[in-house]
């Protein structure tokens, strides 16, 4: 008995083949057929993310031993590249919170507006601009610099 060999290409080819629709409404409907596309396109990558997962970390490791020189320094000498790569990651990760609080703000006002729940985006927004101001707060001290508590109310 002859075994058969396994078709890669085939199998992907009917596993997106499961996403059924009324073929009526797939000759009538553009976007029918664009979310039919997008069903498979996510089921291909469902299948495909360990193999990307796997690239991803060896591409890492080899980035992490190439920084090395064979003196074995890290980064060419500097020690302050570290340091300075994680300040500059906190500044860009607050500046994005804080943004991201602007856009949960808008979304939930136009959720209220047509009188859907909003809630979860406004406790999405406090919760970014809360995670945000802890970003500022961090990144002052890595800056050395003093934060003032002004306490008294007046000017």
């Amino acid at each position: 008995m002859k075994r058969k060999k396994f078709d890669m290409r085939q199998w992907l080819r009917n596993r997106a083949g499961d996403v059924e629709l009324d073929s009526d409404l797939l000759a009538r409907s553009r976007s029918a057929r664009i979310g039919k596309r997008l069903f498979q396109a996510s089921m291909l990558l469902q299948m495909l993310t360990p193999v990307i997962v796997v690239t991803v970390l060896i591409l890492v490791t080899a980035v992490s031993a190439v920084a090395q020189s064979p003196g074995g320094s890290i980064f060419g000498g500097n020690d302050q590249t570290i340091g300075n790569g994680v300040r500059e990651l906190v500044k860009w990760a607050r500046n994005l919170l804080f943004l991201f609080s602007i856009i949960f703000v808008i979304w939930g006002v136009v959720n209220y507006g047509f009188e859907k729940s909003c809630l979860k985006q406004f406790l999405a927004a406090g919760g970014a601009m809360s995670f945000g101001a802890i970003a500022t707060l961090i990144y002052s001290f890595s800056q050395g610099q003093a934060v003032n508590l002004d306490t008294t109310l007046s000017n």
